[in-house]
């Protein structure tokens, strides 16, 4: 192979190597937009289209360690706002199910009722504890626009407990577990106001 080969050979492996490069920078962003734009889909599918125009995700609101979340490391919450206006806050917090602990992610709205509510993961019963997943029942329903307002702390038990709330049939002890995150989260909220509402430092 003659002086002549080798440099068009090499000039063809620079340039495959700077458009392998190109490409996977190209596709690189689009795949995190859309792993973002899929991260923004499960976290914010529990807010009405329309009902804010930021962006939540991107300016997360660190929380530190928290009991009552059930949570044992810092972890961080995001608020929803319209023109300026705070109109809901996503909290996680975690129960501990039947089976291990059961993720949740709760809307609340700044005057302490909640939006709404979803299940981001669990271990419980197939076909008796995970309806608690909206998939399988719409139990979690029964949590809207439930407050510590409008729920005296003796409601915040399942009916079998002589509280407010049905619970799942023979997933009693799941029901508890996720009545009593709820109530805990919410007292979580309603202990830190100023954090989740304002955006300041805890």
């Amino acid at each position: 192979m003659n002086g002549r080969s080798l440099a068009l050979l090499l000039l063809l492996a620079v340039t495959g190597l700077i458009v392998l490069i190109a490409t996977d920078r190209l596709l690189a962003g689009r795949i995190d937009a859309e792993r973002q734009t899929a991260d923004e889909r499960a976290l914010l599918d529990l807010l009405p289209p329309g009902s804010y125009d930021n962006h939540p995700l991107a300016h997360p609101i660190a929380l530190p360690a928290s009991e009552l979340l059930g949570i044992p490391a810092p972890t961080q919450a995001w608020l929803a706002t319209r023109e300026g206006t705070p109109v809901a806050v996503l909290l996680p917090a975690t129960a501990k199910g039947y089976k291990g602990p059961i993720r949740l992610l709760l809307a609340i709205r700044p005057d302490g009722r909640l939006l709404a509510t979803k299940v981001l993961g669990h271990r419980e019963t197939p076909g008796i504890g995970d309806r608690i997943e909206p998939s399988r029942s719409a139990w979690l329903q029964v949590f809207t626009d439930a407050s510590l307002a409008n729920h005296p702390e003796a409601e915040w038990r399942v009916k079998a407990d002589k509280g407010q709330f049905d619970q799942i049939a023979g997933a009693t002890i799941t029901s508890r577990a996720v009545v009593s995150a709820t109530q805990h989260a919410l007292q979580f909220f309603d202990g830190h106001r100023p954090l989740l509402l304002g955006g300041t430092s805890p």
